[in-house]
């Protein structure tokens, strides 16, 4: 009887261990934000587990070189779960990131393992804006690799895209795929085209050119520089996308991506995609 018990939980967390990673939603404050007329932009606040008898408050404010707006807010018991206040956008140079921070801890962080990491501030705009998520021991694993799917998954948040979207490309390994939907609002929008074979392959590890090129396709940067950059190869497909991920400013040569093995056919990690993103975000 023992041996079956056994058994059983053996066949049961490997089962567990096999089946898709769900993202885990934002926690905490999260934002969102709309343009009010022609320069008046809106940022509501959102507490993302009301149901904690909890709510939010908007306590203070600064901008940061005209680039970054910080705001910080507290959490109150019985207050309602949004709170939102207009910023007047002739004393940004939008685009604009925004970062939150809980006044009552200012040294949080909104994952346990990213204080002090180099990307530290992208993803906690990313997942402000609700566009990343964590594991359910609050961590982020920011040196990790990431899936395409995943990375898919970031994109099309961060661009907004919604609906449902059908599979006219016949890709034949997403059916069942946790992602499956996202994918293909992916590929509907040019993001992703997949290999010959009809595959997206997206529980793959994404490498740097890649990530390149989908954000060069997704984005309409206005200001892109034309420098000379020593450690680019040259002559491949994905020359000009990175030279334009530099070019435009979402990468830069003092990232210790360029600075150590700068590889442009390796897995990227999952701060460097954030760094990327918020880049992106706050460039085009």
């Amino acid at each position: 009887m023992m041996k079956k018990i056994t058994a059983m939980i053996f066949i049961l967390v490997l089962i567990f261990a096999l089946m898709p990673r769900m993202p885990v939603f934002a926690h905490g404050a999260v934002f969102e934000q709309k343009m009010i007329g022609e320069n008046t932009l809106r940022v509501t606040v959102k507490w993302s587990s009301p149901s904690d008898g909890r709510g939010i408050a908007i306590r203070s404010y600064a901008v940061e070189g005209g680039k970054t707006l910080r705001i910080g807010y507290e959490v109150v018991s019985g207050r309602a779960s949004t709170d939102s206040k207009d910023f007047d956008t002739r004393n940004f140079l939008p685009p604009v990131r925004i970062l939150l921070f809980n006044t009552a801890d200012m040294n949080s962080t909104v994952f346990t393992d990213v204080k002090d990491h180099f990307a530290e501030a992208y993803i906690q705009n990313l997942h402000d804006a609700g566009i990343v998520n964590g594991r359910p021991d609050g961590s982020f694993g920011p040196n990790n690799p990431v899936s395409r799917a995943e990375f898919m998954t970031m994109m099309v948040k961060a661009l907004k895209l919604e609906g449902s979207a059908d599979n006219p490309k016949g890709y034949r390994d997403i059916d069942g795929h946790w992602a499956k939907n996202t994918l293909l609002i992916a590929s509907k929008n040019n993001l992703i085209s997949g290999y010959p074979d009809k595959t997206i392959k997206p529980d793959n590890p994404i490498t740097l050119a890649e990530v390149s090129a989908v954000i060069s396709r997704a984005f309409n940067f206005k200001t892109v520089n034309n420098g000379d950059y020593s450690k680019l190869r040259t002559g491949v497909w994905y020359t000009p996308y990175l030279k334009k991920m530099f070019d435009s400013g979402v990468l830069s040569v003092n990232d210790p991506l360029y600075q150590n093995q700068f590889d442009e056919e390796a897995k990227l990690s999952r701060g460097n995609c954030a760094m990327m993103i918020s880049r992106a975000l706050s460039t085009y």
